[in-house]
């Protein structure tokens, strides 16, 4: 793989934050900007490893920058405190740094932390930049047994044959249904094709008199689930097997003319004003699926939880992603990701950081992560978990995560670009000025030499 430079790399960063979810500045700024960074975090980590080495006494002081803040960062900070009570060789100094660019100029000026905690896309991006080991070693050394995680977790954190990270947390989206609306609409099960989904929806979708969605019963919101999981649904995919752009995939082009087929059916400005109040509300006491005028909505795992703290009254379900009538067994498809645990090639303590990993992915380390921040389980033993599954939704997402049908990011240096190209050519179909298939075509185009 072609290597980037490090500000390159820092700008990719940031935009595939914000897309799973500009760096700038005038004339010479970006490099005087990016030595004061450098500058600073040189002194504030050694400023924090001599205090930290200090109080630490005998024990070897392992650094370790997670990218959480407020409430999250005091569940990781319990689980340093846990770790650190757990054994006397080693002392975990966690620090909360959530910016990007501070932790690439961190690991490439040799003043890393020991351990980093990131999404699994940037830590397959950091691999091929050389920021970040392989852990073979370390899992050879001691005959490690990763059959603990998800097999999807695993190929998650994996370029080529080598683990670039161990796995924290999972994520999934699955179907989210308001039970009472589908009763009303003459169904007792929540779909299991597509073509189910969208007889459901149009019988279920009201239409008030002044021409407005009352009741929106296909899931063109959120965006980036219309976006990828109706698609991954009819075995869509934007890359291939090698991580080459497929926008002219023939699961696109039949989730993109279903997706038209509602539009045309109801009117684009009905379904486009319906949807940008949906984006501004979202997750919000008002947000459409909470108070009961969505039929459907793919979304995480975390929904449950945001409805009760809403005080939303939606009689809801959740079902696995619809397949296809040609195609059932995709049932279940969605993307996937996970935090992930690294450690920096520049990392100074390098067994104290695999030791820190191994226990703060393990059992014990990863249930306080996932209990406390309400994020699902990469570790298995934690499916059957007690206190996992009493967390709203986690018990049918744990089954949605043992299905193992997760769809991951491609190792692409232009994942970024490519998503803009995709973004702005889907914004021509929706508001009906291009076809699916001359949109696609134009992508295919667009997105022919990026690597």
């Amino acid at each position: 793989m072609k290597k980037k430079s490090i500000f390159a790399l820092t700008v990719a960063a940031v935009m595939t934050a914000g897309l799973l979810s500009a760096c700038g500045g005038a004339g010479g700024s970006t490099a005087t900007t990016a030595a004061t960074t450098a500058a600073t975090t040189a002194a504030t980590t050694e400023a924090t490893t001599a205090a930290a080495t200090e109080a630490a006494g005998d024990a070897k002081v392992v650094t370790y920058w997670y990218n959480n803040s407020g409430d999250e960062a005091l569940v990781y900070e319990e689980a340093i405190a846990a770790y650190n009570a757990s054994q006397s060789a080693y002392k975990v100094e966690g620090l909360s740094v959530t910016d990007a660019q501070k932790l690439i100029v961190a690991m490439s000026s040799n003043e890393s932390p020991d351990v980093i905690k990131i999404s699994n896309q940037q830590a397959l991006q950091y691999q091929g930049n050389g920021l970040i080991d392989s852990l073979e070693s370390y899992i050879s050394a001691e005959n490690f047994d990763l059959g603990i995680y998800s097999p999807q977790s695993l190929s998650a954190n994996s370029a080529g044959d080598a683990l670039y990270g161990l796995p924290l947390t999972a994520y999934t989206i699955q179907m989210f249904y308001n039970k009472d609306l589908l009763e009303a609409a003459g169904y007792t099960e929540p779909p299991k094709t597509m073509e189910e989904m969208y007889e459901m929806a149009v019988e279920a979708t009201v239409i008030g008199s002044d021409g407005n969605f009352e009741v929106l019963g296909y899931p063109l919101f959120p965006y980036a689930s219309a976006r990828q999981e109706l698609i991954y649904g009819f075995g869509g995919r934007w890359w291939d097997d090698s991580n080459k752009p497929t926008p002219q995939h023939e699961g696109i082009l039949a989730s993109l003319n279903l997706n038209v087929q509602y539009r045309d059916l109801y009117g684009k400005d009905a379904v486009n004003n319906f949807i940008g109040t949906a984006n501004t509300n979202r997750y919000t006491e008002q947000d459409m699926f909470f108070q009961g005028k969505q039929l459907f909505r793919l979304d995480g795992s975390w929904l449950p939880t945001m409805m009760e703290g809403f005080g939303s009254t939606v009689n809801w379900g959740i079902a696995l992603i619809p397949g296809t009538e040609a195609n059932p067994e995709l049932q279940g498809s969605s993307r996937f990701e996970t935090d992930t645990l690294s450690i920096p090639t520049t990392a100074k303590e390098k067994d104290g950081a695999w030791d820190f990993l191994k226990w703060q992915c393990g059992p014990e380390g990863a249930k306080i992560i996932d209990v406390g921040t309400g994020n699902l389980p990469a570790l298995k033993a934690l499916y059957e978990d007690a206190d996992v599954l009493a967390k709203p939704g986690f018990a049918e997402f744990i089954d949605a995560l043992q299905t193992e049908k997760g769809i991951q990011y491609p190792i692409m240096n232009d994942l970024a670009e490519y998503w803009n190209i995709i973004n702005a050519s889907l914004d021509e179909v929706y508001a009906g000025t291009k076809t699916p298939e001359q949109a696609m075509e134009e992508v295919a185009a667009a997105a022919a030499n990026l690597s």
